[in-house]
């Protein structure tokens, strides 16, 4: 979906009103590109439901409210008209939630009207527009990006990785890559979750090539603390694609005994006990 632009320099030209501050009342609808500038009521506005953004640093929140508490608001948030009275949320969730946190009860808002939607109540639409507005701006970090991606696709929003890259602009092996990051261990996820280290896809990609969990949290830490680069990862991953396969299970059998060794170190919790079970069916049918 092609993003609308605000004019800057109209928006600039529109007055007083402009500056946006958060005490002030717009007088009237202000026209800006066809598009309206009007303080409309916070509790009228709600998050997009496709919105990919779980993650909001409260550093960057605080020194938005100390912005907003000495110069108002300087640039609007972006809503789109449902109805006569309610909006739902296209850009600004920070700005949004500052308001929300210092106690406004209203905002300084750009309304679009809900036609350029195919139908409002269209979750594809929705979605392109909430990754369209974060992918530009960087304010998505990889996980929340391949999560997006990932409830679109269950969802069924798209039939496959074609239709969605071509959705959001962006080339099939990219978003194919993204969706990998979802591979990588629970320790990795849980520290992209609380503490967005990277943003590199590529990297985090080649991380999640590595079988074993272990090293594939050590060299993680190693790229985050720059200990190791991308290129470095991919060397790693090349010479263990030519090195010399471990043995994982030693199986040992006599006339009496089948005795099994099996190492199960790299493998997921749900994976091993799915192993078990099986193994323990093979079993059940023999003995």
């Amino acid at each position: 979906m092609a993003k609308r632009k605000i004019n800057a320099a109209m928006l600039i030209a529109a007055g007083e009103d402009a500056h946006l501050q958060t005490n002030d009342k717009v007088s009237h609808a202000k026209l800006i590109d066809g598009q309206e500038f009007l303080e409309i009521e916070i509790d009228k506005i709600e998050n997009n439901p496709m919105q990919p953004r779980i993650h909001i640093d409260e550093n960057d929140l605080n020194d938005l409210a100390r912005s907003i508490k000495l110069h108002g608001l300087i640039h609007p948030i972006s809503v789109i008209r449902l109805g006569e009275k309610n909006y739902i949320l296209k850009a600004g969730q920070r700005r949004l939630l500052v308001h929300k946190n210092l106690g406004l009860t209203k905002i300084k808002a750009i309304v679009e009207e809900e036609s350029i939607l195919p139908r409002i109540e269209n979750e594809k639409a929705l979605f392109e527009i909430a990754v369209m507005e974060n992918t530009h701006r960087d304010n998505l970090n990889p996980l929340e990006f391949a999560l997006s991606l990932r409830k679109a696709l269950d969802k069924k929003l798209y039939n496959n990785l074609d239709e969605l890259s071509m959705a959001i602009s962006k080339s099939k092996s990219y978003v194919s890559k993204a969706l990998k990051i979802l591979s990588l261990n629970d320790e990795i996820i849980a520290d992209l979750t609380a503490n967005n280290s990277t943003n590199d896809i590529e990297a985090l990609y080649e991380i999640q090539k590595i079988a074993d969990i272990k090293e594939q949290s050590r060299v993680y830490k190693d790229f985050v603390t720059k200990k190791i680069d991308r290129k470095g990862i991919r060397e790693l991953q090349s010479k263990v694609s030519h090195a010399k396969p471990e043995m994982l299970y030693k199986l040992k059998t006599t006339d009496k005994k089948i005795e099994l060794n099996v190492d199960i170190t790299s493998l997921e919790k749900d994976i091993k006990n799915k192993f078990k079970q099986e193994l323990e069916e093979v079993i059940k049918r023999y003995i």
